[in-house]
């Protein structure tokens, strides 16, 4: 008996740190004793052996000046990029560092991703309108003429693999958008040069639009019974749904772009979380998978409280925030990262409001991390809307992916924010970004996460230009001063702050701090990172205290004024100074005023022993605020209007 041949090819541009699940499981369609199936990882190869090789490099190159003699590029980026090529054709880039323990250096990890992104920079320029990221890809490549760079990818690599395996049918293997274009200009190159051959698509879900395949046979992992279905009436066989199961086994899982194997998973395609369990287990045995991307998470985290020796897994999780919100709030509440799940992808995060705003932090209070994707579906308003809260708190929403609005020829900023959308724009940068940034690729987050823990990856800032790593909180100073000994400069530094928090009337800050008891700042690396006072309240306002307190205030300052930089939240900052002021208060006694439903200053009070003295409507706030005072200072007579 004759076995029928058939390739599965996962085309570019995807993730090349782990493989496809759409190809697994096409794979698992087919029986061994009557099929003889082929994997091309044609993704994998694309990065490991064609965009790094020195011919490729100069195709890229001559594209690139052709770009710039039709003024597409700036005399700026020509001159970096022509330093990139010099570079790059000098001592060529070799991807075997992903696999190695260096992956885990910041500072070497920075370095490498430079190399890529400069390079893929480079391509992007040179074959404009594609936009190329490690990940990424938007702008048609379909037109030969405009894209030699996956042309050449084609005729080189593809058609070898082809000419060797001789397969009556290629199912090209979809798990992103991004490669939908390339598999388009696949399907081109098959039928012009391979008639013979029959082409089908197995995507992971339906797109809409104009970003879909080429018409043709199109089948999805939504509607797997469909192909199924295909498989059984073209090759009159009997393929039963319950008898699929993904089959990782002919990929070339040593030779992916990450230094353990991650496995990718859509949690829906099993009947329970049980089975799910044991598949997990099952890949463990095989292949020894300790880590998996599980995608489209049913609605409960029941699965990851019954996998076997849940210590030794850790897992990444990308699901809707829509589909989250209908979990139950007992399934909610479970603690999955005691189950090892340290990464969180929230999809399609819709309107933002109280209630996915809870959802994220009491997630972050687990140890997991954030990820929120805004794409094209998120409405512009609501994008704006995540993006300043994302920017406010990076210590709840940690990392953030923004795939609308590609810059020039490949310039595609996918952790770009406007700047009139930006917390504390109008303060003194810190130096570098956020390193995560860089660690685009989930596969490669999930791992620093893995190996470095949540808070330790939160403080890392990476300087692009100096190929440096800072860690944000590792040398904090903290300064206690009066108005007139501060150094120049650094009062309108701390107004600019108060002015940056937003919580206040910005009126009368300077003049308050002019005249303020005490002020204190914390300073790293020769920035104010945090600061708060010990100020005198003006006339008025303590006679307001006194009718609503019953309580003399005449010999009380107020602590206020207290603004910390997002990006040193939840390292202990305002405690600190919370604590430093209190201890040099001297003759005074101390009180603040908390707005009612600012829980994150609560906990600071709270934990430095303030208590709440008295609740107050404030007209001009319209809400109601707390008036709170250290516990000590307290006497026991008072009696207190809560």
């Amino acid at each position: 008996m004759n076995k029928k041949s058939i390739m599965i090819v996962t085309p570019p541009l995807t993730s090349p740190a782990m493989p496809s699940f759409t190809g697994a499981f096409a794979a698992g369609c087919f029986s061994p004793e009557d099929f003889n199936v082929v994997i091309y990882d044609a993704n994998l190869d694309f990065f490991t052996n064609h965009v790094f090789s020195k011919r490729v490099l100069e195709i890229g190159f001559k594209a690139f000046v052709q770009n710039k003699k039709k003024s597409l590029i700036s005399n700026k980026d020509f001159r970096v990029l022509e330093k990139v090529f010099q570079s790059l054709s000098f001592q060529p880039f070799s991807t075997e560092y992903f696999r190695s323990e260096s992956f885990y250096d910041p500072e070497k990890y920075l370095v490498a991703r430079n190399r890529i992104d400069d390079l893929l920079f480079l391509y992007s320029a040179g074959f404009y309108p594609s936009r190329i990221r490690w990940n990424f890809l938007s702008g048609s490549i379909v037109d030969d003429n405009n894209n030699p760079l996956f042309i050449s990818f084609y005729y080189e690599k593809f058609g070898l693999m082809l000419k060797q395996a001789l397969p009556e049918t290629v199912i090209i293997a979809l798990d992103s958008e991004s490669q939908i274009s390339p598999s388009n200009t696949m399907i081109k190159y098959i039928k012009t040069n391979f008639p013979e051959i029959q082409t089908i698509v197995l995507q992971e879900k339906y797109h809409a639009g104009n970003n879909t395949p080429d018409p043709g046979q199109i089948f999805s992992l939504q509607n797997q019974s469909l192909f199924l279905k295909w498989i059984n009436t073209t090759w009159k066989c009997d393929n039963g749904y319950s008898n699929i199961e993904p089959d990782f086994s002919m990929f070339p899982l040593k030779e992916y772009l990450a230094p353990e194997l991650i496995l990718p998973i859509q949690a829906d395609f099993f009947k329970d979380s049980l089975s799910l369990g044991d598949f997990v287990a099952k890949l463990n045995d095989k292949f020894g998978a300790k880590g998996f991307f599980f995608n489209n998470l049913l609605f409960s985290f029941e699965i990851f409280l019954k996998i076997k020796n849940p210590a030794e897994f850790f897992f990444g999780i990308q699901t809707d925030m829509e589909d989250y919100e209908k979990m139950s709030d007992n399934n909610k509440n479970q603690n999955i990262f005691s189950s090892g799940t340290t990464l969180v992808q929230w999809k399609n995060p819709g309107k933002k409001d109280p209630y996915n705003i809870k959802d994220l932090w009491d997630i972050s209070k687990q140890g997991i991390w954030n990820h929120v994707e805004l794409t094209g579906t998120t409405g512009s308003e609501d994008k704006k809307d995540w993006l300043r809260f994302i920017s406010l708190n990076p210590n709840i929403a940690h990392s953030y992916e923004n795939s609308a609005g590609p810059g020039p020829y490949g310039k595609s900023n996918l952790n770009g924010m406007d700047h009139s959308l930006k917390a504390y724009s109008g303060v003194k940068k810190l130096v570098g970004q956020p390193f995560w940034n860089f660690l685009s690729d989930p596969v490669h987050l999930l791992l620093y996460l893995k190996h470095h823990g949540k808070k330790n990856l939160f403080c890392l800032r990476a300087d692009k230009i100096n190929e440096t790593i800072i860690s944000l909180g590792s040398d904090i100073n903290f300064y206690y001063r009066k108005p007139d000994d501060l150094p120049p400069g650094f009062l309108d530094e701390i107004c600019a702050m108060v002015e940056a928090g937003g919580s206040v009337d910005t009126k009368y800050v300077r003049y308050n701090l002019e005249r303020a008891y005490l002020i204190g700042y914390a300073q790293e690396n020769g920035i104010i990172v945090g600061n708060s006072s010990l100020k005198h309240p003006r006339d008025e306002f303590i006679k307001r205290l006194d009718t609503i307190t019953g309580l003399d205030f005449k010999h009380f300052v107020e602590r206020g004024y207290t603004s910390v930089r997002p990006e040193y939240r939840a390292l202990g900052v305002g405690a600190r100074l919370l604590k430093g002021l209190t201890k040099r208060a001297g003759q005074y006694k101390i009180f603040s005023i908390i707005s009612e439903d600012n829980t994150a200053t609560h906990k600071i009070a709270k934990k430095n022993k303030t208590k709440k003295i008295a609740v107050y409507y404030s007209k001009k706030a319209g809400k109601e605020l707390g008036i709170w005072m250290p516990g000590h200072m307290i006497e026991k007579d008072w009696k207190l209007k809560l």
